[in-house]
């Protein structure tokens, strides 16, 4: 039985916005690695970091030390401080950043596109190396095959259809993301798994110039990226999980 099914569950804590100084802290492969494993992972020092990350523990914490300064990861709370080693945990909530918006701009466009690129590749290595384990690893992965999909969607949308679209399945996972915010993925509740979901929404540029109303895109859409509330390189399915495709 789902633990939240007959909860009263409040709504997710809202998406910090980044703006133009704190998109230039984030903007390093390394810390961008780093934000990625604490997601994961759950809490950890520079030094257990460094290890997983192939890096030496004084750049992961001099690393962590200017992520905290801009506030996206903060003291674990349940550690006390004063210890041997400091424990870091991601900041609980989340951040969304208009990707385009500081592509265009001249003082961010830099930094942009390290966050962007970053996040970008991370989500393809993630699926690489899920299909990778689920290929060499079938017999492991078998129970996970009715809870994954792997699937694309071709619809003719109006713009205004496309954002309603949008709307509807960022919802969906606010409403997931309320039920499982502060769960600690270092500390896993029986039964559950980090679970990643990626989402794309965007006009298909091969199909310019078809349908009664006709894409008009000379530059990539304005585009918001979020921090899912969690993330998984492995347990998603059979490796390619349930397909779908409309046209």
């Amino acid at each position: 039985m789902n633990p939240h099914e007959h909860e009263d569950v409040p709504p997710a804590p809202p998406l910090r916005q980044v703006d133009a100084e704190t998109l230039r802290g984030l903007a390093h492969p390394l810390r961008m690695r780093l934000m990625e494993e604490l997601a994961i992972g759950g809490p950890s020092t520079a030094t257990l970091l460094a290890a997983r990350l192939g890096e030496n523990s004084g750049s992961t914490s001099y690393h962590l030390r200017v992520l905290s300064r801009h506030g996206f990861v903060e003291d674990d709370p349940d550690r006390a401080p004063g210890g041997r080693e400091r424990w870091w945990r991601r900041v609980p909530g989340g951040y969304s950043l208009r990707g385009f918006a500081h592509r265009r701009d001249p003082a961010t466009r830099e930094a942009a596109g390290v966050v962007l690129d970053a996040l970008d590749q991370g989500r393809s290595d993630r699926r690489a190396r899920w299909w990778s384990f689920a290929e060499e690893n079938p017999a492991e992965v078998v129970p996970w095959v009715e809870a994954t999909a792997d699937a694309d969607y071709v619809l003719q949308l109006t713009r205004a259809e496309a954002a309603e679209l949008t709307a509807e399945l960022t919802a969906v996972m606010e409403r997931w993301r309320g039920r499982t915010e502060g769960e600690d993925p270092g500390r896993v509740r029986p039964g559950t798994t980090v679970v990643e979901t990626q989402i794309f929404v965007f006009p298909h540029l091969d199909a310019r110039g078809t349908g009664p109303e006709k894409t008009r895109c000379t530059a990539p859409p304005e585009r918001s990226t979020v921090e899912p509330p969690s993330g998984s390189d492995r347990l998603d399915g059979d490796g390619r999980g349930k397909r779908g495709r409309w046209s």
